[in-house]
Order: structure tokens, then sequence, then C-alpha cells
């Protein structure tokens, strides 16, 4: 007796930051913060990356237009010119104030609507490196030029870590972290003068799977097949499995050598096929290999510039974009009207 399969499953997780990359400084400073914290909550599943560290050179202050110019630098090898139109940011042009306060430093930009640091004055926009790069990827107003962001957000992938318990702030933040301290105190200078603290870099993502069934035309449909349930955690345990197994980062010591295999990832689910790909304009390299991640400015969506991970029974693999797929996709599949009887489930509002 044969049974038949009447419908098959397969899903891809994006993962999207919840919070602009802070560098290991910065966490310091922002951990007592508790609308930051809020969000890093939000969070159960993180990376640590290294760079040199990014400064602001040449920036002027044009006090009759009120637009900043610099160039946003990296180490010795890379400038990109930046203009910030400070009337045309969104919390400015939302403001009632009638002039505005600058405070500008090498790494950090910020608008307030008062005296700087004195009572009654708010910071409306504040920018730093980091954050800056994250913006331009989201295409805030008020920001022009600097059209190498995604060459600027490219980063040494040093550790992937979840929290099967709770949330990132509490695993990676505020309890003491192994692999963050071993990090800082075994990471090299990459840059003269710098110190290692500013130059390591948290990025804290919220993991979004998109679920897709395909239903047979004989299918029997039952209440399940509309409950869109999932286990979570279950999904964010393989995506660390998945990419600390392709990409190999130094201070994971357990590599998931048998992955996709794994009690508590996704192996052995009723997903036929699984994928995972990095929905911010970020890139990772690792002496074993690199994967790029892609944002539309525009949209927020992902794009086909971004490379992915993909699980196929015992089969995993690292699909590159522009390599193992077009990285832009042809004028006609915008117009393909899909086939048969197709369910989606978007689990996570991309």
């Amino acid at each position: 007796m044969t049974t038949s399969i009447s419908s098959t499953k397969s899903k891809v997780t994006f993962l999207e930051t919840v919070y602009p990359p802070i560098s290991n400084q910065e966490a310091i400073w922002l951990q007592n913060d508790p609308e930051v914290e809020a969000l890093l909550r939000q969070s159960d599943f993180y990376m640590i990356g290294g760079r040199a560290e990014a400064k602001y050179l040449n920036l002027v202050i044009d006090p009759e237009t009120y637009v900043i110019t610099f160039d946003f630098a990296i180490g010795d090898d890379f400038r990109d010119p930046v203009v910030i139109r400070i009337r045309d940011l969104p919390a400015v042009e939302e403001s009632d104030a009638e002039s505005y306060w600058i405070e500008a430093g090498d790494k950090n930009i910020r608008v307030w609507d008062g005296p700087i640091g004195e009572p009654g004055s708010d910071v409306l926009e504040w920018f730093t490196t980091e954050k800056l790069i994250w913006d331009r990827s989201r295409g805030r107003a008020g920001l022009e030029r600097f059209d190498r962001y995604r060459e600027a957000a490219t980063y040494d992938l040093l550790y992937v870590g979840i929290a099967k318990v709770g949330d990132s702030f509490d695993r990676l933040i505020s309890n003491g972290h192994k692999a963050r301290m071993e990090i800082l105190g075994n990471e090299p200078q990459r840059y003269p003068g710098a110190r290692v603290t500013d130059e390591i870099y948290l990025f804290l993502f919220n993991v979004q799977p998109l679920i897709m069934t395909t239903f047979e035309p004989e299918h029997d449909f039952e209440n399940e097949d509309f409950s869109g349930a999932y286990d979570r955690k279950r999904i964010v345990a393989d995506a660390e499995k998945a990419f600390v197994s392709l990409l190999k980062p130094e201070y994971n010591v357990v590599k998931f050598a048998s992955y996709p295999k794994g009690a508590d990832g996704l192996y052995g689910s009723d997903f036929v096929r699984y994928g995972y790909a990095i929905c911010e304009a970020i890139s990772f390299n690792t002496a074993h290999s690199r994967i790029r991640g892609s944002r539309d400015a525009a949209t927020g969506f992902i794009t086909n510039d971004a490379d992915s991970i993909f699980v196929e029974g015992n089969t995993v693999k690292l699909f590159v974009s522009g390599v193992d797929f077009p990285a832009v996709p042809p004028p006609a599949a915008a117009n393909a009207a899909p086939r048969g009887n197709h369910k989606e489930e978007n689990q996570g509002g991309v």
C-alpha cells in the first residue's frame, strides 16, 4: 500500500536586525537604556563581527542651509562622501523647533531641538557610524550620497550564537558572555591606535520565517492546514547550526559538522526544504567562506543580491548570488502567475 502526499511544506527564514549594529563599547553605554533594551529583547539570534572602526573625516556644517558634509572613512583605504540635510530628516521635519543645535564628532552626530545637553533639550536625530549605514540602507530621508554603504558594512564574522531560553539581550549583553570576552581578549587591532572594543560589533537579529505550503488538487483540508503554528526556538537553533557549519566562525568551538542532522533543529521535520538569508545590507567574511545579505532601500524586502543557505534532506548548500542564480531577476519574473493551489503563511511580516 502506498500513501500519496497531498501537500509539501517549505520555509525560508529572513534575518533582520532589531537595532542598528553596535560596537562593544556602545553596548556597554546602552545596556542601561530601557528603550534600547526593549528593542534588543526582540532578538534571540546574534552575531559578533569585527572591522576597523569607521570615522567621519573632513566634517563641515553649513549653518545657513543646515547641511552636513563629510567623508565616511574606514582605515586608510575606504572613503565615501556623505551629505546629511538636517531639515529633511523625519524627526526634524516633525519637530516644532525653529532652530537646531548640531553636536558632531568623528564617530557620532546628534541633532538637538535646543542647546546641547541642557534641561528641556531633546535629541531629535543621531547617527553613529553603524547607524548611518543602517539608516542609509533603509532609504532614510535626509541622507544623500554614501553610495558605497554596502561595502562599508563588511565584517569579519567571529561568532554566531542564540538564546535557547529568553533573548539575546540577556544572553549576549546583560550577562557575561564567554565568547564575547574571549574575542575582546584575543583579537588584534585592525587599525593602529584603535581600541579593540571599538572594532568589535554586535548584531542582534529577529528570525522571521516565511512558510509556504503547496497542496495537490485532491488534498482534504483540515483545520491544522490553516493554523500557521511553528516552533520558533527550533528554527532559531537550526539557523545557528546552518550558519556555523558553513561559515565556521573562529570563536564557535562547536562547528556542527553533522548538520543538517541535529536533535533540536529542523532535521526530520515536515519541511521538505528550508533556508536562511540575511535581510540587511551586510556581508560577513570568515577564513572559510562569505555570506552577503541585501535589502531594498525602498521596500525593506530582501533582493536577489543576497546569498542564501538551503537544506533539502541531507544536503546543505550556500547559494551565492550572481554565481548560483542571477543577482537581478529576469523582467518576466515579476509578472509570472503562480501555478496550482498555493498557500503562503507569512510568519514574520516580510
